[in-house]
């Protein structure tokens, strides 16, 4: 005996109702409407599928022999071979990062250490504690990091 439905009244709830001509719908809501039909129309006339790519893909291969390369692979060892000649200036960057990041920790570790000494972290927790004891390593690695830099 289910003669209430769970909608307000006054809405009567269909479920293939959907608004075919686009007279009561918004400026940007028509846009959109626009936009899924196009998209619709576009991956069923000729857009790739996941079969045209997965053989795509599975007839790509990686060689480092320049003997089994084709023109088409050739061209793309070349173009990747570039990547290979920055390959020192992506190392400095990454020394210099971490220099960046090390010099940031003893900047912590200094003011960490001014507070404790100043009274103002009168029960500093042991993480902080550890924290401050490995300053002298920080150190090392930044001296050490400096001299890397230096030689690249």
């Amino acid at each position: 005996m289910k003669s209430r439905s769970d909608l307000p009244p006054g809405l009567n709830f269909v479920e293939d109702e959907k608004p075919k001509d686009s007279a009561g719908l918004s400026k940007s809501a028509k846009k959109n409407l626009k936009r899924k039909e196009k998209k619709k129309q576009a991956t069923a006339e000729g857009g790739p599928s996941v079969q045209n790519v997965t053989d795509s893909m599975a007839a790509t291969s990686i060689s480092g022999n320049p003997k089994d390369m084709n023109a088409s692979n050739l061209q793309n060892a070349d173009n990747s071979n570039h990547g290979a000649t920055s390959q020192p200036q992506s190392e400095e960057a990454d020394l210099a990062k971490r220099l960046k990041n090390l010099k940031k920790k003893l900047r912590q570790i200094e003011g960490l250490e001014a507070k404790i000494q100043s009274g103002e972290l009168p029960n500093p927790e042991k993480e902080q504690l550890d924290k401050v004891a490995r300053k002298s390593e920080i150190i090392s690695e930044i001296e050490d990091l400096e001299l890397e830099l230096a030689d690249v």
